[in-house]
């Protein structure tokens, strides 16, 4: 097939994490023997490459340029929304149109993103969310034949239907999670000791990811007879650095790095680590849990959201929402068994392996695009 992946961002060398599941979706395509062409939808026009993608960026006018030029089989639109699918009816496309929605195109992530009410960023979101709400209660009256869409889990379908107060068109919507790449991040048996060795890898741009409850989890195991022995490796970058991670700045056993990793390093780090520090208000799926999970990670969680569709008490810590004492509690008990450790660490690896490898996932979301049916 030829593919147009269409879509709001793409990595590049100086934001390894804008979008990076969508590369490998790209990588995983071409080497099924597919052609690719990636877009993103911005005012501005431009190229740039990502680990051999060449990837536009451009308005209305450039995309259907760019649709012309490379004249698709079909578009795997994501984050679709209503101004992506504004800009594609504009591009007068009537190819067959597959949607995958990640979170905020039909759910109200304003909401954990900015818990103020009163900060204007979260006043935006929701006007931007209403806005979509609108968008896609209208677009349900009159459903287009040629659009489908794919919920990367069943909660956040469940959730966004709810929400819209009616049910999608039936046939025309399906989940399909993520793909999890297992042979990057691959399964090797922990030892013990990894127990004391937690690695937290999270964008700190937002409220979402919880990081303060990180912070407040390990400050909870300081006065722990066993603390001394663990190490905590956090890494990542975004505007609430520094203030999230500011009452770890005591512990000679804590170490922050503000920057981003690529793939690559983090399977590396995942090797050096048994467990991951991974708190969280709102979920679809939980990519970089699923690809810690895969390395053999327990994962220290809360069960908000989709989690609970991807985790269970055999394979990960799971905490009701903001309790960073009982995560705390989670990490100091795998510290005294470490049975219990390197059992959930199989079962972490078993589990993502079972529901959303690479190897399973992918040709499911080619067969839906070749075919246009939903399989199951």
């Amino acid at each position: 097939m030829r593919i147009f992946l269409l879509c709001r961002g793409y990595p590049s060398d100086t934001q390894l994490y804008n979008y990076p599941f969508l590369h490998q979706r790209v990588v995983q395509y071409r080497a099924s023997g597919h052609h690719v062409q990636v877009f993103v939808l911005g005012a501005n026009w431009g190229r740039h490459s990502f680990g051999g993608v060449s990837v536009q960026t451009g308005d209305t006018a450039a995309l259907k340029q760019a649709l012309s030029r490379f004249a698709p089989d079909c578009i795997a639109a994501h984050a679709l929304a209503d101004d992506m699918w504004a800009a594609l009816m504009a591009a007068g496309t009537t190819l067959p149109v597959f949607g995958w929605l990640h979170g905020s195109e039909m759910l109200p992530h304003y909401q954990s993103n900015f818990p103020d009410k009163a900060d204007p960023r979260r006043q935006a979101q929701k006007q931007t969310f209403l806005a979509r709400m609108r968008f896609w209660r209208q677009l349900a009256q009159s459903w287009p034949a040629n659009l489908k869409l794919v919920f990367v889990s069943a909660n956040a379908a469940e959730r966004a239907q709810s929400g819209l107060g009616m049910a999608l068109p039936a046939g025309h919507w399906g989940v399909i999670h993520n793909p999890i790449d297992t042979d990057l991040f691959r399964y090797r048996p922990k030892p013990a000791a990894q127990r004391f060795k937690v690695l937290s890898i999270r964008p700190f741009n937002n409220w979402t990811y919880a990081n303060d409850l990180t912070a407040a989890a390990i400050v909870k195991m300081a006065s722990h007879k066993l603390f001394a022995q663990f190490t905590f490796h956090i890494i990542g970058d975004g505007a609430l650095f520094e203030s999230q991670l500011a009452p770890l700045e005591p512990f000679a056993n804590v170490r922050c790095e503000r920057r981003f990793v690529p793939q690559a390093e983090i399977s590396a780090l995942h090797a050096q680590n048994g467990v991951f520090l991974v708190p969280t208000r709102m979920d679809t799926q939980g990519v970089s849990r699923d690809e810690a999970m895969a390395s053999g990670l327990v994962p220290v969680t809360n069960a908000v959201a989709a989690v609970p569709e991807f985790t269970a008490p055999d394979c990960a810590c799971l905490l009701p929402a903001e309790d960073a004492a009982g995560m705390a509690e989670a990490m100091l008990d795998m510290a005294a068994n470490p049975a219990l450790f390197q059992a959930r660490s199989q079962n972490a690896a078993r589990r993502v392996r079972r529901q959303s490898a690479a190897t399973r996932i992918i040709p499911r979301e080619l067969g839906l695009m070749e075919s246009g049916h939903f399989d199951g």
